[in-house]
């Protein structure tokens, strides 16, 4: 059994993939999430291990980052926490929030969720494209700078959990912290793919300006609505509630961060895929998912409790 550790993916002859959860001397515990279920199951050795592939099992980001999960004192099994819930429970929350689905009047509309993304990656294009920002920069115009974050950020925060444009404001009022995040804004913008070192320096003139949530929102804002086919949006908020009720590993820092971006990006990749049946097109409707499932109850769950579940027992650290 030398080749089993807790987190090695393993292929089960008739259960499917799942995430080596513990191991003792006489069980292997496996969460294999086509289970529905928050619990992994109790397989016993050495019988167990017949059934079990590595080799097979392949690479799944969604089981590679599952939360941390905790032995249940009644059952005496591993399981993920009890605000879990399924892909197809998160599913109606959304189409509870948009009856209209990724396709719905109201959701693509200019107040609708997707509707206010897609009107700000349309004033990003008019106010950031063309060389217009990087003239701005080279005069150093803070002001005339300020004034076109500000129409992109209008746009966006007409979907509720964006950004506040009071703080946004604030945070970019000191030219002398401004300059700089705009100059790493802009180096991001300039290629089509910006890899790690170009993020790295960005968040780190965001997490100057101030205020951590805030620095997660203008840090992802921008270069979310210029490619939602690749980007991501973070509030840190939203992010870890969803990330929670879905047991993902967010790995959320107060201030931004490149490792809770990547996570995030990748996390939201794998969703993207599993809802491309439902219409969703880019990450804008992934965003919007991830929306309903922190704000939405769940319908017909009691409050306060979570039907069958799938957690996180150890909870990201919150930026605000």
């Amino acid at each position: 059994m030398d080749d089993l550790s807790a987190g090695t993916l393993v292929r089960h002859a008739t259960l499917g993939l799942g995430r080596v959860v513990a191991l003792e001397p006489t069980a292997v515990h496996v969460f294999f999430p086509g289970g529905e279920s928050r619990f992994a199951a109790k397989l016993r050795l050495p019988d167990a291990r017949r059934l079990l592939s590595l080799e097979a099992a392949g690479h799944d980001p969604w089981l590679e980052g599952l939360t941390t999960f905790a032995l249940d004192a009644d059952t005496r099994r591993y399981a993920l926490a009890a605000t879990w819930i399924t892909h197809e429970q998160a599913v109606a929350q959304f189409t509870a929030a948009w009856p209209g689905g990724f396709s719905g009047e109201a959701y693509l509309a200019p107040g609708g969720r997707a509707g206010a993304w897609r009107a700000a990656g349309a004033e990003m294009e008019a106010a950031f494209g063309g060389g217009a920002a990087a003239a701005l920069l080279a005069d150093a115009d803070h002001r005339a700078l300020v004034e076109r974050a500000l129409r992109v950020l209008r746009k966006a925060a007409a979907a509720p959990g964006t950004v506040d444009l009071e703080e946004a404001e604030a945070a970019l009022a000191d030219e002398a912290t401004a300059l700089p995040f705009f100059e790493a804004l802009l180096a991001v913008l300039a290629v089509p793919s910006p890899a790690r070192a170009r993020f790295e320096r960005l968040f780190a003139a965001a997490g100057a300006l101030g205020d951590g949530a805030v620095a997660w929102q203008l840090a992802t804002a921008f270069p979310f609505a210029a490619s939602p086919a690749k980007q991501v949006f973070l509030s840190p908020r939203i992010a870890s509630a969803a990330a929670d009720r879905l047991g993902f590993d967010l790995r959320l820092d107060a201030a931004p961060a490149w490792s809770a971006y990547a996570a995030l990006r990748t996390f939201s990749e794998g969703l993207l895929e599993r809802l491309r049946p439902l219409g969703a097109r880019d990450l804008v409707d992934v965003e919007s998912f991830l929306h309903a499932v922190a704000t939405t109850r769940r319908p017909g769950a009691a409050a306060g409790r979570s039907r069958a579940a799938r957690p996180s027992a150890a909870r990201p650290k919150k930026a605000r």
